[in-house]
Formats: C-alpha cells, sequence, structure tokens
C-alpha cells in the first residue's frame, strides 16, 4: 500500500461516513453493536423491518428490486411478525422467466407467519421425524430437513436450498439468508 492510499483512506471513510443510509433512518439508541449483524459490507439492523433491512444491503438489490415491482413490501415492512428465508442477489442468478403474478407467488413463498429462529425450525424437523412442513404466505409449502448441522429447504420443485446465515433478527420477525431461489410446484 503506497503513502497516497494510506493518506487518502480516512477521507474516503468520512464521506462514506456522511451517506445517507438506514441508520439514519433506525434508532439507534438502544441497539448493542453486537446486535447488528453483517452480510458482506451491508448491516442488518435489528429494530429495522424486513423492507427496510432488504433495501438497504447490497448483498439484496435484485430482491429488493423484485419486491418493489410486487406489493410484498407491504407485508414485509408491516408489524408481522414474519420469517423469510431472502436469497441473495447470488441466488437470484437463475431466477427463471416470469410474469408479475409468478413473481408475487414466488417472493411470497420465501415468507412464512412467525418469527421462526433456526433452532426452533431444527426442533420442529425433529419432532417431525425428519421434516417439518410450513404454508407460505402464496398458499404453498415448503418442507425443512436436516443436512448435518445446515437447515435445508426442500421447495415446491423438488430443488433444495441451504440456509447458509441464520437467524437475523429484525423489528417485525426474521430472516435466514439462503442460496438458491425457492419455487413453487406448478
Amino acid at each position: 500500500m503506497n503513502m497516497r492510499t494510506l493518506l487518502a483512506a480516512p477521507a474516503i471513510l468520512a464521506l462514506a461516513a456522511c451517506a445517507p443510509s438506514l441508520a439514519d433512518d433506525v434508532d439507534l439508541e438502544n441497539v448493542a453493536p453486537d446486535d447488528i449483524a453483517w452480510i458482506g459490507e451491508s448491516p442488518v439492523y435489528p429494530n429495522a423491518t424486513i423492507a427496510q433491512n432488504i433495501a438497504s444491503a447490497e448483498v439484496f438489490s435484485k430482491l429488493a428490486a423484485l419486491v418493489e415491482r410486487t406489493d410484498l413490501g407491504v407485508a414485509l415492512d408491516g408489524a408481522g411478525p414474519l420469517t423469510i428465508f431472502a436469497p441473495s442477489d447470488a441466488a437470484l442468478r437463475d431466477l427463471p422467466m416470469h410474469t408479475d403474478e409468478a413473481l408475487r407467488r414466488m417472493l411470497a413463498y420465501h415468507v412464512i407467519e412467525g418469527r421462526i429462529d433456526a433452532g426452533e425450525l431444527a426442533a420442529r424437523i425433529v419432532q417431525g421425524g425428519g421434516s417439518y412442513q410450513a404454508q407460505t404466505l402464496s398458499g404453498d409449502t415448503l418442507t425443512f430437513r436436516m443436512a448435518g448441522e445446515d437447515i435445508v429447504i426442500v421447495d415446491g420443485a423438488g430443488d433444495t436450498s441451504r440456509v447458509t446465515m441464520a437467524d437475523l433478527n429484525q423489528a417485525n420477525g426474521m430472516m435466514h439468508v439462503i442460496d438458491k431461489v425457492l419455487l413453487p410446484a406448478q
């Protein structure tokens, strides 16, 4: 690293700190630094809604655009509680062609009612004899299983997605990051 880069770094950080962010809109007075989760360079605030965190996290820029195209943002910004299995931008690379109605259904297929953390999901899988089924906001069913220590979700097409980051608390529920898009049965 050269001296010019070292001298420019504080100025760049100062400018970045001035840029508007979700932190400007969220009351952080009662939030401990350890309660803020990080996905890459993006903070996920426990006192922001699911919709707010999706809209502000770079890793969810494609998901945020898709949520904006549908009315699902209203539910994700509401009182909840909801649990979302949020596909990252990398997971959305394989998103099939869709109509707006199919997009709405597919996005709602990633959300279930209630605040369900990974420990509770694992317990429900054990209680279910190795699998747990939950109805989504789309009215379709997701199946959850364990693969070693990981939670795996089987969608309506029979494909699987893995929870890659669990238990991101939200003001109105819970977020789990997944590695593939979930598709309901046709």
